[in-house]
């Protein structure tokens, strides 16, 4: 409206104007600044057809500009000069506004000259006319009809529907698609009452020749003279609708792309993803075949992954494709896309021919599928039933490409990144077996090499036992890391006081004491790992007759544990690298390494927080102690089941 060639006001229900347009500035002269006043659409438009004692009724305004009304007025310069025009009066859809559209003509004299015997319309109620020459200068089509004729046609009728169409003393015949323009017209002045009816809009396609129509706004308003003639407007629409039409493909484009990324992103393997986008582009475009390849990673051969309508045959002939050879060179290498259509006088080429006969259609298209420059694969997809693709399918089809490229990249990755950990874990199970087998065996002859070893050598009969135990724990810490990363992490409520009493009766040699915690904590049955590491470190590396102390203190919704120890404690250098994974050795006897480093995830996988710490602070000589943190579960029984 701010660009319009037509003048045009924005009121509100009071009649107030709140927005004129630069045409309106520049037709009747008025300054930029006139708006601050906040003029009434009143003040600026008279109608002609209102009566003298309205004019300061109470609701006139609403009356007279109410929308849908098309008003014979003048209009208020900056001068104070009257210009006669025609205001037609619109909604602003979602707005509480309305809009008046003003078509300005020119002063004319008060004895205009004849036009088909009269030009002039006679108003019984104010004995004024209606001058005809106001419409000459308006941009779109107007006709005045009477009973049996035309009494007046504009220069843009005239260009609209020929000077053919306007015969003397006839009526002018319009050929509708929709409507019959003689019923409408006739269903108008049907209307009987003292008041005129409200006018008609309708928009129809009109039919300039056999093989031209144009879309029409058609308005229809029966004059109050004897309300027997018509006033018809025909307003060329032709580009509103394109853009409407346009608007529409966007849209279906839009939901087109929202439906195949929804089903992109519904779907947990790579095959259901493929097989999902190529169902809903079949089913939600009308087509009648399509596959999918995906491009190997030598890049030189593609293989389908998803087929649906096609050939048995096809695919067992494609189910691998040089990229290479033509036309898969095109989409793969190109980044091109491949339509393949019977168009007169532009058959395919004898290679796309044999594709269109192996699959058995009419028209294919291969559209490659494109993430960060780089095609992961192609869609190809056919009918049997149409020869060609309409320019709206080709758009959507490429934006599809586009769109999708990078979620299947996401799955491809995916997938090679399951099989890596697939040939990972079956390596190291075999590993794992492998090692505990030849462990079993050097912990058995060790023991047989004590029983018979000379004296002084079952020294070294202890020690490589004492390495055959370190493996074995070695091995169990790998398992439990496994075990992490492998098992849910859904939590449990877990009774603290029943595991650590079960843990403490798997050392009969350590001097442990235990104070009840009575709390149930949210875990899994990794817990009992923790607990395990714990004093088993604090025995290996306490010395003889070390003392080990449990015990707990709630607070915030958490319980803070502690295990501590008197053995030989550790220095405030070594407590930083406590968890580390490869913490090299601490004393002769070895480092606590692994199983500490598994502790702390276990930890931080329950949602707490671990740390070391002096049994006395100040005197980490004195022993060392380790505090962590689990989540509380409120109000549950201390009987809580253990699940480990």
């Amino acid at each position: 409206m701010r660009h319009s060639d037509i003048p045009v006001l924005f009121f509100g229900g009071t009649g107030r104007v709140i927005f004129a347009n630069k045409a309106f500035h520049r037709t009747y002269q008025y300054p930029e600044d006139f708006m601050q006043a906040s003029p009434e659409v009143s003040s600026i438009i008279y109608p002609c057809d209102r009566q003298d004692d309205e004019s300061d009724a109470a609701g006139s305004v609403c009356e007279v500009f109410r929308p849908g009304a098309f008003i014979r007025a003048h209009v208020v310069d900056s001068e104070g000069s009257g210009v006669p025009s025609l205001v037609s009066v619109s909604e602003i859809p979602g707005s509480p506004l309305a809009a008046a559209t003003i078509y300005p003509g020119s002063p004319v004299s008060s004895q205009p000259a004849g036009l088909h015997e009269e030009k002039t319309v006679r108003t019984p109620a104010e004995g004024r006319t209606i001058p005809y020459e106001i419409f000459d200068t308006y941009p779109h089509a107007v006709i005045v009809l009477s009973d049996t004729a035309c009494r007046y046609y504009n220069t843009a009728a005239r260009k609209l529907l020929g000077k053919n169409a306007f015969l003397k003393d006839r009526p002018p015949k319009f050929r509708l698609a929709d409507n019959d323009f003689s019923e409408l017209v006739n269903s108008l002045r049907s209307h009987t009452g003292s008041s005129a009816p409200d006018s008609r809009m309708i928009e129809d396609q009109l039919r300039i020749s056999r093989t031209r129509s144009i879309d029409v706004e058609i308005l229809l308003v029966l004059l109050p003279d004897d309300f027997r003639n018509i006033l018809a407007v025909f307003r060329d629409i032709t580009c509103k609708k394109h853009a409407e039409s346009e608007l529409l493909k966007r849209n279906n484009q839009l939901l087109m792309i929202n439906e195949v990324m929804k089903v992109a992103n519904s779907v947990y393997t790579l095959d259901e993803m493929l097989e999902e986008i190529l169902q809903t582009v079949i089913r939600e475009m009308d087509f009648d075949l399509g596959w999918i390849y995906l491009r190997d990673t030598d890049a030189k051969w593609a293989t389908i992954v998803a087929s649906s309508g096609v050939p048995e045959r096809f695919v067992e002939a494609r189910m691998r494709q040089n990229v290479l050879d033509y036309p898969f060179n095109l989409v793969f290498f190109a980044m091109q896309q491949h339509y393949v259509e019977n168009l007169p006088n532009h058959p395919p080429g004898p290679i796309d021919s044999k594709v269109l006969e192996e699959v058995d259609a009419l028209s294919y298209a291969g559209i490659p599928l494109i993430s960060d420059s780089v095609v992961v694969g192609a869609l190809y997809i056919g009918r049997r039933s149409c020869y060609s693709f309409s320019p709206f399918e080709k758009k959507t089809l490429e934006m599809i490409g586009s769109e999708i490229g990078s979620t299947i990249l996401r799955g491809i990755l995916q997938d090679r990144l399951e099989d890596a950990y697939s040939d990972a874990s079956l390596y190291l199970d075999i590993m794992l077996h492998d090692i505990k087998n030849a462990n079993a065996a050097v912990r058995g002859y060790s023991q047989r090499l004590m029983d018979y070893t000379r004296e002084g050598g079952d020294r070294y009969a202890t020690k490589v036992r004492w390495h055959t135990h370190h493996i074995t724990d070695i091995l169990d810490n790998v398992t439990t890391i496994r075990r992490i990363t492998d098992e849910s992490t859904e939590m449990t409520p877990i009774n603290l006081d029943a595991l650590i009493s079960a843990e403490i009766s798997q050392h009969p040699e350590g001097a442990i004491a235990f104070m009840r915690t009575g709390c149930t904590v949210w875990a899994d049955g990794l817990l009992s790992v923790v607990f395990t590491n714990l004093i088993r470190n604090s025995i290996k590396y306490g010395g003889s007759g070390v003392h080990i102390w449990i015990s707990s203190e709630e607070a915030d919704h958490e319980v803070t544990i502690t295990v501590e120890d008197d053995g030989p404690g550790l220095s405030d250098d070594k407590k930083l690298q406590l968890f580390s994974l490869f913490q090299e050795s601490t004393t002769e006897r070895g480092g606590r390494g692994l199983g500490l480093h598994i502790t702390r995830l276990l930890i931080r996988r329950y949602g707490g927080k671990i740390r070391p710490g002096d049994r006395i602070p100040g005197r980490p000589e004195s022993g060392l102690s380790i505090r962590f943190t689990l989540r509380l579960v409120e109000g549950t029984e201390d009987d809580a089941e253990i699940l480990y």
